[in-house]
């Protein structure tokens, strides 16, 4: 058989299970969105019933939420109601200088929230708004009803590849990091 015909043969039966595949149910909120969410239980746009409860979960590592920061209490004390409402579950993990899925992300997140789906929304965040994605697509069919931030902490990268398009911090939403010595003055 030809190069050329197992390759279509494979694309052939690639699209084929792409479209077979269900579509993500999810929605796409901006940081503003989802800081009204957790703040407030409802937008403008978005609004369940009242006993829905919103949490940001940022499926960054660890290392990214130390040192380049996380939705929180700022220092003039803006976003107090995010206290409680805000998660590091690292969707991703170094493992032998490699990036992997991290094996124990769904037992995690089960240990948090597992018991209480029918009425709490993941509002899923990280850099940019790809790992997020990734994330919700695992969630969501364990009966998770998640959302995904579109623009992440970081938000979109401009023609230097600067993080300065959208994204939490670019929005002007509180956060915070806990780095060593991170409000010393």
């Amino acid at each position: 058989m030809k190069k050329s015909t197992v390759l279509m043969v494979c694309f052939a039966a690639l699209f084929t299970f792409a479209a077979a595949m269900p579509a993500a149910a999810y929605e796409n909120v901006s940081t503003a969105q989802a800081y009204e969410l957790v703040m407030n239980g409802s937008t403008a746009a978005i609004a369940y019933d009242s006993a829905t409860v919103y949490y940001i979960v940022d499926v960054r590592t660890p290392e990214e939420w130390r040192w380049v920061g996380h939705p929180g209490v700022n220092r003039a004390g803006d976003g107090k109601g995010l206290d409680l409402k805000i998660f590091n579950v690292a969707y991703q993990i170094d493992w032998k200088k490699q990036f992997i899925v991290n094996p124990s992300f769904v037992n995690e997140i089960n240990e948090l929230f597992g018991t209480v789906k029918e009425n709490v929304v993941l509002i899923l965040m990280c850099r940019s708004g790809a790992r997020s994605v990734a994330a919700a697509n695992i969630l969501e069919p364990l009966g998770y009803r998640v959302m995904n931030m579109v623009n992440g902490f970081e938000g979109g990268a401009d023609a230097k590849g600067y993080r300065t398009r959208n994204g939490w911090k670019i929005d002007g939403l509180p956060y915070n990091f806990n780095a060593l010595g991170a409000y010393a003055d």
